[in-house]
């Protein structure tokens, strides 16, 4: 594996965003669930990564390599051994939401299957909640107008959750919960404690519920990255509006 960057107009807008989210994607790549490095990563090892130790933009100055990194890992990787690259953002996201079960429009924009990516996940890890757990991170995120089962999420969709004033508060949510379920050892309890109040006292297991673990993963074949590509492709949806629509998330 390797991490020279293709050339991604979908990844290009990293290059904006900000030293902390491009570190905490490069988390998820970098380490897996347990905390320990993966030994296919090239990010840390990288001369050019190396060299801005010290630096207070050493992840934004770096982000082409994440982004190149994000593309080789969700490629075939004995593919990448003879054609030494990786495989474009969009393609990882398609093949993400295919095996998590999205229903998408495959000719609709990049960030139209990311909502659909999110949709999906929020509902999943809704549907095994209590209430006072949906409540606690409803106000979380300033939504307290919708606890007390005023809130259908069964029947939310797309722009219910992301087409008002809500919508940052809703991506995240989702990409603190993908980072409390896919990695949970990597980031500390206040990094993740924006997914719910109750993340800080009771943990992601508790929090999230066994089910939705078992329920997110995939056969072992393809478990390892699958279990990258979800909360990576998540973060990005989470990082992009963030970039285009940054009145809501402030």
């Amino acid at each position: 594996m390797g991490t020279k960057n293709r050339h991604d107009e979908d990844l290009a807008f990293l290059a904006y965003c900000s030293e902390k989210d491009i570190q905490q994607l490069a988390k998820l790549l970098i380490y897996d669930k347990k905390g320990k490095k993966r030994i296919t990563t090239q990010i840390l090892s990288d001369k050019s990564f190396m060299a801005l130790n010290g630096s207070s933009e050493q992840w934004r100055k770096s982000w082409q390599l994440v982004a190149g990194e994000l593309q080789h890992f969700g490629g075939d990787t004995i593919v990448n051994l003879f054609r030494r690259k990786g495989v474009f953002y969009r393609e990882i996201l398609k093949d993400t939401s295919k095996k998590s079960g999205v229903k998408f429009d495959k000719k609709g924009a990049t960030w139209e299957i990311e909502d659909k990516l999110i949709e999906h996940f929020v509902k999943k890890l809704w549907g095994e909640m209590s209430e006072e757990e949906r409540d606690a991170a409803l106000k979380s995120m300033n939504l307290g107008d919708f606890t007390g089962g005023k809130f259908d999420w069964r029947s939310a969709s797309s722009s219910t959750l992301f087409g008002g004033a809500a919508a940052g508060a809703w991506y995240a949510w989702a990409a603190s919960a993908a980072k409390a379920v896919f990695a949970p050892a990597i980031f500390s309890r206040a990094a993740i404690a924006g997914a719910s109040s109750l993340v800080a006292q009771r943990g992601a297991t508790a929090f999230l519920g066994p089910a939705v673990a078992v329920a997110l993963t995939v056969p072992a074949v393809s478990g390892t990255a699958y279990r990258v590509t979800v909360p990576a492709t998540i973060q990005i949806a989470y990082m992009r509006q963030k970039y285009i629509k940054k009145d809501r998330f402030e």
